[in-house]
């Protein structure tokens, strides 16, 4: 299993995690629920600061492993926590810095390991 490039994740970046399960209720108001996933999965929205030689790296990184489980290191947990994950959308560039810096997006989605 290949482990996403190591770029400094910013501070904008989240991890939501997805509901576990789904709720209804019926006509009497008696709530019924259902088991989505046996396990909790979580959304990555992962930013980065990066030239145009490291996008172009990260993005024939995605062309390469697009479907393919990743390795994700995820530091806001210490001392810091890996994650199983797939890339959910291309990487983008969200934003031009200005000398040579963009502000760049990637999206995922994965267990923690």
């Amino acid at each position: 299993m290949a482990n996403y490039p190591s770029y400094n994740i910013l501070l904008e970046s989240s991890r939501e995690p997805e509901p576990e399960y789904e709720d209804d209720f019926s006509q009497p108001g008696i709530q019924h629920s259902r088991q989505l996933r046996s396990a909790v999965y979580y959304k990555f929205s992962i930013v980065h600061h990066l030239t145009l030689a490291e996008f172009t790296t990260l993005d024939s990184f995605y062309q390469s492993n697009a479907r393919a489980d990743v390795t994700l290191t995820w530091f806001d947990e210490s001392p810091q926590a890996t994650y199983t994950v797939k890339f959910t959308a291309q990487p983008r560039i969200t934003s031009n810095l200005g000398a040579n810096k963009f502000m760049v997006t990637a999206s995922c989605r994965g267990t923690r390991d």
